[in-house]
């Protein structure tokens, strides 16, 4: 009977593991999108999988990420998006692969 009680413990320890060790953790990243001074854009309205962010300020060199004026996408997950983007004369698409941080691509 002892001997059973310490297989039973042993099995479950080892299921336990083993379901937990299957486990995948999801990761995620931020992109920010930003456009240099003097670019002669207007209000630019990006789109990541029906998901807009607009572009209302322009840089004179590489923003932080999540910058005020930046279209900021925050907690995508790890992986490849498409993305397109229009001011209402210019239009950009493309594609942007996102790891864990910040991804900053310039519309230009």
């Amino acid at each position: 009977m002892k001997k059973m009680k310490k297989i039973i413990k042993l099995s479950i320890v080892l299921f336990i593991t083993i379901l937990f060790s299957n486990c995948t953790k999801v990761k995620y990243g931020d992109v920010t999108f930003w456009q240099q001074t003097g670019s002669g854009y207007g209000i630019t309205v990006v789109d990541i999988d029906g998901v807009t962010s607009n572009i209302t300020s322009e840089y004179g060199s590489i923003p932080d990420c999540g910058s005020s004026g930046c279209a900021v996408f925050n907690n995508l997950e790890t992986g490849t998006y498409n993305f397109s983007a229009t001011d209402g004369t210019n239009n950009w698409t493309g594609a942007i692969t996102v790891s864990e941080g910040c991804l900053k691509r310039e519309l230009d």
